[in-house]
Parts: structure tokens; sequence; C-alpha cells
């Protein structure tokens, strides 16, 4: 019912790792429970290489799929056909040099224009915790650089 796309793009987060490192962990679900949670109010499932199931509070539960994997440069991920929303969301990554690795996060996702008006900023948020959290975890820091192990 008269439902419209709403695109949030994240600002271009600059990763002190390798592309390799990131494609790595952002293209495996199984990984999941190794970052750090959103909010108290997010709740991991299951996951595994391909899907993860997540818990909202008061939101209910819904999945997740990754769709497609460009190595080193893109990961397409969708919710549930099933899920009460339509939502897709793209990272894309590119290496500059060696251990200096570009992200974006682009966040599509179909609502009705009082549910669109509710959520865009906390969806705007999400986003960029996203990225803020992926920046953190991958610091520039005493000439050492923070790696991702599988």
């Amino acid at each position: 019912m008269f439902n419209k796309e709403l695109k949030i793009v994240s600002r271009i987060a600059r990763l002190n790792t390798t592309v390799s490192n990131i494609y790595r962990m952002l293209s495996d679900f199984s990984f999941m429970n190794n970052i750090a949670q959103l909010e108290d109010k997010v709740k991991i499932i299951f996951c595994d290489r391909d899907s993860c199931r997540i818990a909202v509070a008061n939101g209910g539960e819904f999945g997740l799929r990754i769709i497609e994997r460009q190595e080193n440069s893109l990961i397409k991920i969708t919710s549930d056909p099933d899920g009460r929303f339509d939502c897709k969301m793209w990272f894309q990554l590119k290496e500059v040099t060696a251990y200096d690795t570009r992200l974006r996060l682009t966040l599509h996702i179909n609502l009705n224009p009082i549910m669109r008006l509710a959520a865009q900023k906390p969806l705007t948020n999400l986003v960029e915790s996203i990225v803020t959290q992926l920046e953190n975890k991958f610091l520039f820091t005493d000439y050492t650089y923070t790696t991702y192990e599988a």
C-alpha cells in the first residue's frame, strides 16, 4: 500500500585493514557473534555463513541473508521474503592502499509513508552506528594494524 523506498547511504569509512580482511568478516554471517552488539535491544538468535536471524525488543524477529558476493568489493544482503518489510543492504569496499580500505553501507527499505517518517532517523543512526563500529574495530594504533582473525 503506497510503499516507497527509503535509501540511506553512510559516510565513507576508512578502515585500517586489508580489503580481504574486512570482506572475509562481512561476507560470512557466522562471524556476527564476534561483532559488538548494536544495542541492548538487539539479539542475534542464529547465524550461519549465508543467513542470520535477529530479534529486536518490541519489534519481533526478522531474518537476513546474503544474496550476492563480489570478492573484496561488494556484499549484498536482503531480508527474508516472508518478512514484514523489504530491506536490502550493500557493503561496498575499496582498497586504496594496503591497510587502507574504504567502506560504504547503503540501506534500501520499502516502507509506507507513516513508517518511513518514524523510521528514517533511527535507521540513519543504525547505518552510521554500524560504520562507526567497523571503524573502531579496525583502528590504527601504535603503528600496528588491527586484523580480523577468521
